[in-house]
């Protein structure tokens, strides 16, 4: 690689990180309904894939309501813990009220587990007289907001639900396939997706006519981006998907002619050395047709670097800054 391309590219990730928000903010929600099912997601960041999983898991939730005959309203509320993988969180209760009782499930936790939600959500909808009976209010003394009330079934009783063997009516709805939601201002209309299956993420390369072949096969998507070259284009060639906060594969599809003539080559599972307290999601740009900017900055730890993918030879430099430190020494 020559000094001078890589000067090139890191005036371009230079632009990159200066048009980036200076992080400190409050968390905030975004609330979507599904039929009887409404879904209240709160985060500290928009694209952290948790968000996309809660709308998952409430199209599951809107399937199971139906199979069981369920027609009263059912409140989901997904906490992202993105900062510390926290021993999970989960309340059950009914909220009582004038026009009717809504069955009400919240979560706190970094990785969303569907199988868990659609356990308790069924439980729930099938023994409303006994969670009515059972739930109570404990006073929770909270680290920013002081004394809090809150409503559930205990944890006792919870842990004895989750520890049930996966009822085959919930084994029926996971093998439903639930796509990826559209993020309201993305633009592409042809490029790599994935659909969750089985309690499985599937990812593939979604045309107006239809979707391609899987390509991965995952348990978890930590983050997941369809890259673009420029901005305003429709079709995106080029996927980059974390299966954990520090591993990903990168999966490019050759062209835009029918599926059977397309080709994909999906990269090894790459690992992202030395980074520690990941929270923020990654900074991923499409540089050129064939590399792919992985920005890292995290303010509690103090790291902040600069990678680079290049899809031609499979390769990821560490860190770009190093690189080109060393490369003008030489001169």
């Amino acid at each position: 690689m020559k000094t001078s391309k890589i000067k090139n590219s890191l005036v371009v990730m230079a632009f990159i990180l200066s048009v980036l928000p200076a992080w400190g903010h409050s968390d905030w929600g975004f609330t979507k309904d599904f039929g009887n099912v409404r879904v209240t997601y709160w985060c500290g960041f928009s694209n952290h894939e948790e968000r996309y999983k809660s709308h998952i898991i409430a199209r599951l939730v809107e399937i199971l309501s139906k199979e069981l005959g369920c027609k009263q309203p059912i409140y989901l509320d997904f906490k992202h813990s993105y900062v510390e993988d926290i021993v999970p969180e989960y309340k059950l209760w009914y909220k009582r009220g004038k026009s009717g009782d809504t069955l009400v499930f919240h979560v706190h936790e970094k990785t969303y587990d569907a199988v868990k939600a659609l356990q308790l959500i069924e439980y729930g909808i099938k023994n409303k007289a006994s969670v009515v009976k059972n739930q109570r209010d404990t006073v929770i003394e909270t680290r920013y907001w002081g004394p809090q009330t809150h409503t559930s079934l205990s944890r006792a009783e919870i842990n004895k639900i989750l520890r049930r063997n996966v009822s085959p009516l919930i084994n029926k709805v996971l093998a439903n396939k639930i796509y990826r939601p559209k993020n309201e201002s993305d633009k592409i209309v042809e490029g790599f997706t994935y659909y969750f299956q089985n309690n499985k993420y599937h990812l593939c390369y979604e045309r107006q006519e239809g979707y391609g072949a899987v390509q991965l096969e995952l348990d978890n998507i930590y983050q997941f981006q369809a890259l673009v070259y420029y901005d305003g284009v429709l079709s995106s060639r080029l996927g980059v998907v974390f299966d954990t906060d520090s591993t990903f594969y990168v999966v490019t599809r050759s062209n835009y002619v029918e599926e059977e003539h397309a080709g994909y080559f999906l990269s090894k599972r790459h690992v992202i050395k030395n980074v520690a307290d990941i929270f923020q999601p990654y900074v991923l740009k499409e540089l050129g047709k064939s590399e792919v900017f992985i920005g890292v900055e995290q303010p509690f730890s103090g790291t902040r670097r600069n990678l680079l993918y290049r899809v031609k030879d499979d390769y990821l430099v560490q860190d770009l800054d190093a690189l080109v430190d060393k490369e003008s020494e030489k001169e």
